[in-house]
């Protein structure tokens, strides 16, 4: 969404209160976009511990007070209870109507609209979990050396699942998960290198040693230059209709059903969001024309630093232009209220006249109401 937090910079008129808020008419994300984030961060740290105790080999350790068969149960039951997250999560992604990811795109990588790379890291890691559950319910009929290469598959899946968190979740950058995820990265290394007392030289100790060094090293940079840099939403592959606020399907249903109230004039047109610069700034551009007898050209433009939730404003201005006639209207956007657009105009002559428009934007379409009235002079 787009927010203005206080004075914006190039605002001529007065200032933009904080709490005002352009939206795209939707009402954020849902009780099932919480579920989702929550249980995949909950399955990425129990698939973490699952990792480090197979790395560790702590299933062949045994003792008086501790049996082997307490420490392989726990690996089981910790492998278990990740599917079920994973799956858990997986539902909710696909019933989430705030981003729309269908069932397909959970299980064939790289096949959403949505963050299209990221995504796909966690199809990935959802496939390689599904061979290693159906692999493990037919552990009868295969060799021991099939099903333990097939079984390897939950390393890879580790870093693969990390990665998918770290560049889809909307949440990467707050500093109590950047921290779950460095302490999950500490886990698994110190497992890996605990494993490496044990193991004899060969390949699968230097290739062992290499993961213990790469992965992380892999992590760090991808988190600096990735989610911590601003402009991450827009870069990683976030829709123009979520980058604006709102998804499309709740802003389409508001805008067929909300009525024009008296002395608003409705209009439609095309929307755009662009970056410009290294500091993350978006830029939304709104190209309408208002319906009836004498239409009218609007343009409407806001700039802002982007974010996962959308953009903060730091200017913007309103331009009108009579269709056929002469003489722009132009002016700074003065307040921002809901879904409403307020801006100063200033005309031919030195008139003046105050404009408030109500936007929704709609993946690439545009579509509202307009109201002028006249200002202090004509």
């Amino acid at each position: 969404m787009l927010t203005a937090p206080g004075q914006p910079t190039g605002l001529a008129a007065a200032a933009v209160p904080a709490a005002h808020r352009l939206a795209a008419a939707g009402s954020g994300p849902s009780v099932l976009w919480y579920a989702t984030r929550a249980t995949g961060v909950t399955a990425l740290v129990l698939l973490t511990i699952t990792v480090a105790l197979g790395i560790a080999g702590v299933s062949r350790l045994e003792s008086r007070q501790w049996p082997r068969v307490i420490t392989a149960g726990l690996h089981k039951n910790l492998s278990l209870l990740v599917v079920a997250f994973v799956v858990v999560h997986v539902l909710t992604t696909v019933l989430d109507s705030f981003v729309s990811i269908s069932i397909t795109a959970a299980v064939i990588p790289f096949s959403s609209g949505y963050r299209t790379f990221w995504l796909g890291l966690g199809a990935i890691a959802f496939d390689l979990i599904l061979a290693l559950v159906i692999t493990s319910l037919l552990r009868g009929r295969l060799s021991y050396r099939a099903w333990r290469g097939i079984h390897l598959l939950a390393y890879v899946s580790w870093p693969v699942a990390l990665w998918h968190g770290l560049g889809t979740g909307t949440d990467s950058k707050l500093p109590w998960l950047l921290a779950l995820d460095a302490v999950c990265v500490l886990l698994v290394v110190g497992a890996l290198l605990w494993r490496l007392q044990f193991m004899p030289p060969g390949t699968a100790r230097r290739f062992a040693v290499a993961a213990a060094v790469a992965v992380p090293m892999a992590t760090i940079v991808f988190v600096i230059v990735g989610p911590l840099r601003a402009g991450w939403a827009a870069r990683a592959g976030t829709p123009v209709a979520l980058l604006a606020g709102g998804s499309a399907e709740t802003s389409a249903g508001q805008a067929a059903t909300t009525a024009t109230p008296a002395g608003w004039t409705p209009l439609t047109g095309r929307a755009s969001v662009t970056r410009s610069g290294a500091a993350g700034q978006e830029v939304v551009i709104v190209h309408a024309r208002t319906a009836g007898p004498d239409p009218r050209d609007v343009t409407v433009i806001l700039r802002g630093s982007g974010d996962d939730s959308g953009i903060e404003m730091s200017s913007g201005s309103v331009r009108i232009i009579p269709v056929g006639g002469s003489g722009a209207w132009t002016g700074p956007v003065t307040a921002l209220n809901g879904t409403r657009v307020a801006a100063a105009l200033h005309g031919p002559g030195g008139g003046s006249e105050r404009a408030q428009l109500s936007l929704t934007i709609t993946g690439r379409d545009a579509s509202g109401q307009l109201l002028v009235s006249a200002g202090s002079a004509r």
